[in-house]
């Protein structure tokens, strides 16, 4: 302020002689007339900070409601991706779950029981049934047919048995996907896991039984094994998740064009820390520009898809540790899916003699 007084004085012609009384009159006017602008540009400041202020506030609490609107899109988002998730991974188990249980209520209703009800009914109405037995053509009969009731029944009994245990199979894999997307949806640790040890050949063939019963008539698609006996340390539910999602692809590539296909299963050793599963199918291949996209979360070429499948599959891999890739010579070629693992310990190798199997499986007309 002592430069603005400093000026002022400079105007009003005051020098090292004392002012007059005019000159201090007018420097005092001027002087008041500067507070009083200053006062004045003071207030216009504050005013504006105060607006500034106000609008800053505003812009602040819609800020603030903005993002509780997109945390709560989000969360919407991300439940409708874990249903999403869920119903696919959990479809492709239940046909399986109905087939099995189609079986073991067809094998209720025709069972041989009523035979061995009958052939008892027969030798309790005898007045003698040694006599009978030995002496009249139908007891003579009886023991033969008694016997095939026999083997008939243990035959039921091996079925249902085998039918049982792949529905427990296949629903503790369905409560797995639900607990494992239920605590993504909790923000728990997509990392944790449980390791157990897993023969690669049973894991084939759980995830092949999975699929046959998801063929649609009259599609016929034969499942080769051409892979090393492999047990490695992994999370099971997690790579039978991704085998059967891989399988479903390739059901789905055969089933777009005419005829019967093959589908191979490998699984080899990279090293001793690492393992490559492979999925190959001859159906309608993939082009090269889709090939980039197609573990993008909502890319799909199918008119009924969502696009879930291969991105979930590929985040699987990723909590396990791995990688999945895929390859195709294009269009028409057919596709090769390669999921890397680490083995958790040295792969070791089994007897399992299912390592060259081969099976055919086509849906029930």
């Amino acid at each position: 302020m002592h430069r603005v007084l400093e000026r002022q004085i400079r105007k009003l012609g005051i020098g090292s002689d004392p002012p007059t009384a005019e000159q201090w009159t007018r420097l005092l006017e001027r002087i008041d007339h500067a507070y009083t602008a200053a006062d004045q540009d003071r207030y216009t400041l504050e005013r504006a900070l105060d607006l500034s202020s106000a609008e800053m506030r505003k812009r602040f609490s819609e800020l603030r409601d903005a993002q509780g609107q997109l945390v709560l899109a989000s969360r919407k988002a991300g439940m409708a991706d874990v249903a999403t998730s869920v119903l696919h991974n959990v479809g492709n188990v239940l046909n399986s779950v109905n087939v099995s249980a189609n079986i073991v209520a067809q094998t209720v209703r025709t069972s041989a029981r009523a035979g061995l009800g009958k052939g008892l009914a027969l030798l309790n109405g005898q007045p003698s049934p040694g006599k009978f037995l030995d002496e009249d053509p139908r007891g003579q009969k009886l023991i033969p047919y008694l016997t095939a009731v026999d083997k008939a029944l243990g035959d039921e009994r091996d079925t249902m048995l085998r039918e049982t245990e792949s529905l427990a199979k296949n629903i503790e894999h369905i409560k797995s996907i639900v607990s494992q997307q239920l605590a993504a949806a909790r923000g728990a640790t997509r990392d944790a896991k449980i390791v157990e040890p897993v023969n690669v050949c049973e894991l084939f063939d759980d995830a092949v039984s999975v699929l046959s019963g998801s063929l649609v008539s009259p599609q016929k698609v034969t499942f080769v094994y051409d892979s090393e006996a492999i047990v490695i340390g992994t999370d099971r539910h997690k790579v039978f998740q991704i085998v059967t999602n891989l399988l479903a692809n390739a059901r789905d590539a055969i089933a777009a064009r005419p005829g019967p296909g093959l589908v191979t299963l490998r699984a080899r050793r990279v090293s001793d820390e690492r393992i490559a599963i492979e999925i190959e199918d001859d159906g309608v291949g993939i082009a090269e520009d889709t090939l980039a996209r197609v573990f993008s979360h909502g890319f799909t070429t199918k008119n009924d898809g969502h696009g879930f499948g291969l991105h979930s599959s590929a985040c699987a891999a990723g909590e396990l540790g791995g990688s999945l890739g895929a390859r195709s010579n294009g269009l028409g070629c057919g596709a090769t899916f390669t999921l890397l693992l680490p083995s958790g310990r040295p792969a070791t190798k089994t007897t399992d003699p299912r390592a060259p199997a081969a099976r055919s499986a086509e849906s029930s007309p």
